[in-house]
């Protein structure tokens, strides 16, 4: 990475901490059961939260609410947490590197439990911290919540070996022959199932007697995919190392694009993960003049012009720094793959005592890597208008001279699909 690359990058970093208050409706209980109603500062939360951000009134001012003054809090329609005094592992569940021996270390502490499904005979909650995602269960007639216990470690025998400890299943399991004994359906899809939200969901669901249907009512998303399509105008700036005195050219041309995001939380909306692809044709003309080392007594001026087509692959991280209902203020850091290609170059020569091949060849990779840089804003969650930059990047391997290409475009995207809402 360049200057100034990491110059931009430590421009935009600080953008991405911002964190623009997004307060819904909600309510807390406090620990002697006083419910406070008011406002919630709904945040994508990584981690369960320690406290909360709450307001009696909208223009009130914020004050914190941790473990300490409540033991409940929900933001209506979007999540809910219970306090709990639980054990909490410590193993870390890392397939492509698993552990020497199982580790069934914990500690206790009191923490905020994400409250996932819930019924007449268990619930279910989740925690995640900087070490893993854990899930727990409450049997409805158990005082606090058992963690859901799984683990991947080394065979002390066959080193290469993976042994997975499932026992969150046989935990599962001994909750069906309780409350649905006979339920052989439902003891073959604990037997298979993954160590995740939706399939520990479904189980819980059924467990108190759901439907499938009837456990997904009233569930918040936690992640939207949106599709987009759009058409912009890109300025594509080429410094060609390979002529004598490093003539540049400018191309200017329509560019199109489609793609894909994950909008991480929809309920808060402020991070979106991005899949780009784009498609462009570059034209450049270059006087390609003769070095005066090779000392030609005509030496010739010749025209070249270099047709390059170019389709990118972009990922990239968005993050709305203003998020309203109506308008957002995005900045976007994506670092992509181009693929390059190059029709027959055409060559006219002005004058002079030599002849160059027509077939002549403009020195170029296959493909280049490069960071894209990308402010915009999004009208009535649909319309997506931007600018963005692409610093140098090198599309030769030549230890010579290079062949650097700039490019600064505008655009519009408009957005598809159930997380455009």
């Amino acid at each position: 990475m360049n200057k100034r690359h990491s110059l931009l990058l430590l421009l935009l970093f600080p953008l991405f901490s911002l964190a623009q208050s997004n307060y819904q409706g909600g309510y807390a209980v406090t620990l002697k059961g006083d419910t406070l109603r008011g406002y919630i500062n709904l945040k994508e939360w990584g981690h369960n939260p320690k406290d909360i951000s709450f307001k009696q009134a909208v223009n009130d001012k914020a004050r914190q609410l941790g473990m300490s003054e409540i033991n409940y809090f929900e933001v209506t329609g979007y999540a809910r947490y219970r306090q709990y005094r639980v054990a909490i592992s410590s193993n870390a569940v890392d397939i492509s590197a698993p552990a020497s021996a199982a580790d069934t270390a914990s500690e206790t502490a009191y923490v905020f439990l994400k409250i996932l499904q819930t019924g007449k005979n268990a619930t279910l909650y989740a925690y995640r911290d900087a070490v893993k995602e854990r899930f727990y269960i409450k049997d409805n007639e158990a005082d606090v919540p058992a963690e859901l216990l799984y683990g991947v470690y080394q065979d002390g025998n066959v080193s290469d070996k993976v042994i997975t400890r499932s026992t969150y299943r046989v935990q599962l399991e001994q909750l069906v022959i309780k409350y649905s004994p006979g339920n052989d359906k439902l003891i073959a899809e604990v037997q298979g199932a993954e160590y995740k939200e939706d399939p520990l969901e479904g189980i819980v669901a059924k467990i108190n007697g759901k439907s499938e249907a009837q456990a997904s009512i009233g569930r918040a998303e936690t992640a939207s995919v949106r599709f987009f399509a759009g058409a912009g105008f890109i300025s594509n700036t080429l410094k060609a190392g390979q002529y004598y005195g490093r003539p540049s050219s400018t191309s200017s041309a329509p560019k199109i694009t489609a793609g894909a995001d994950l909008v991480v939380n929809p309920a808060v909306g402020h991070l979106v993960f991005r899949v780009e692809l784009a498609y462009n044709v570059n034209t450049y003309t270059f006087k390609a003049v003769v070095d005066p080392l090779d000392n030609e007594a005509n030496p010739a001026i010749n025209t070249v012009r270099v047709k390059q087509n170019i389709i990118s692959i972009i990922p990239q991280a968005i993050y709305n720094i203003y998020n309203g209902k109506g308008l957002k203020v995005f900045v976007d850091l994506g670092y992509g793959l181009g693929i390059l290609s190059y029709p027959p170059n055409k060559i006219s020569q002005a004058g002079g005592n030599f002849i160059i091949s027509s077939n002549y060849k403009f020195d170029s990779k296959s493909e280049y890597s490069a960071f894209q840089f990308k402010a915009g804003v999004v009208i009535a969650k649909r319309l997506e208008i931007y600018g963005a930059y692409l610093p140098t990047a090198n599309l030769t391997d030549s230890f010579v001279y290079s062949n650097d290409m700039s490019s600064y475009q505008v655009g519009l995207n408009y957005y598809f699909g159930k997380g455009a809402r």
